[in-house]
């Protein structure tokens, strides 16, 4: 039986690759990300879960889904020719995809698949930092974060119990990782970007609100508050808060091992308690 051995929750911001490349081993975005990456590393997962949204190169307003899996054989990207971002080939494990698609519909989640598709940013940056050898296969998993109607929190929070359930009915011994992805306080291209920069932080509090909560194990706090007309108070994508709460529906009420707060860029990163290490 399969087994889930780390759950994560990290920011996909597009010009941290650059950054890196620019800046080094000793930018914000890099150490993060290792600390991030020596935490996936001891639990050494067999496939990885990935939990992000789109940005409209994938799916477009006439095809948008509120929840959607790929479950192709493989992948590649990035399809946003995300800055200083080589182009990767990646491995989907379309059985588990499609076992996983399979348990979710059973359960009440009514899910849009495809069998052609590439990855943008969203999924692509949180690997690039943390799988760069894109070793190990995933299945990629998008919650539509930015195009109301959003989901409720309360769904998406089901949805990732849902997803640990499915885990846990994989064939096999496999050890599986969720990395999930996203801002909790950003706004592209809008009004409240910053003077002379494409992005803002229009609501550092609630952003660190959230993380409190999450500190806490507070889910049905959060959940009360996570409502699409105030996650998008916090600016244009602040929806991507969704894809941390199927995060935490996955682990449940817990408290994470590593939280790390970017308050300037409206972003956090997070991991929860393994079980199973690999030494």
């Amino acid at each position: 039986m399969a087994e889930l051995v780390g759950v994560y929750a990290v920011p996909h911001t597009p010009s941290f690759v650059a950054e890196v490349q620019l800046k080094g081993a000793t930018s914000e975005p890099a150490r993060y990300f290792a600390e991030i990456k020596r935490h996936l590393d001891r639990v050494k997962p067999d496939l990885i879960l990935t939990v992000n949204n789109d940005h409209f190169n994938t799916f477009f307003f006439d095809n948008w889904p509120t929840f959607a899996i790929g479950i192709a054989e493989a992948s590649s990207g990035p399809n946003d020719q995300t800055p200083g971002m080589p182009w990767y080939e990646v491995k989907i494990n379309a059985a588990a995809a499609r076992h996983i698609l399979s348990y979710l519909i059973a359960d009440g989640f009514d899910f849009t698949s495809s069998v052609d598709l590439e990855l943008d940013h969203g999924a692509l940056v949180p690997l690039h930092f943390l799988t760069p050898e894109m070793a190990v296969p995933v299945v990629p998993i998008f919650i539509n974060c930015v195009v109301p109607p959003l989901p409720t929190s309360r769904r998406c929070y089901a949805l990732g119990r849902s997803i640990a359930a499915a885990v846990g009915t994989l064939k096999g011994e496999a050890r599986v990782a969720i990395i999930a992805s996203g801002s909790l306080s950003l706004e592209i291209g809008g009004p409240r970007a910053f003077v002379d920069k494409t992005f803002g932080v229009p609501d550092a509090p609630w952003a660190s609100w959230i993380l409190d909560r999450v500190t806490r194990a507070e889910h049905d706090v959060l959940l009360a508050q996570a409502t699409e007309v105030r996650m998008l108070r916090a600016g244009n994508v602040a929806g991507e808060l969704l894809n941390w709460i199927v995060a935490l529906g996955v682990v449940g009420p817990s408290a994470p091992e590593i939280l790390i707060n970017q308050p300037d860029l409206g972003n956090a990163f997070a991991a929860w308690n393994a079980k199973g290490e690999r030494r």
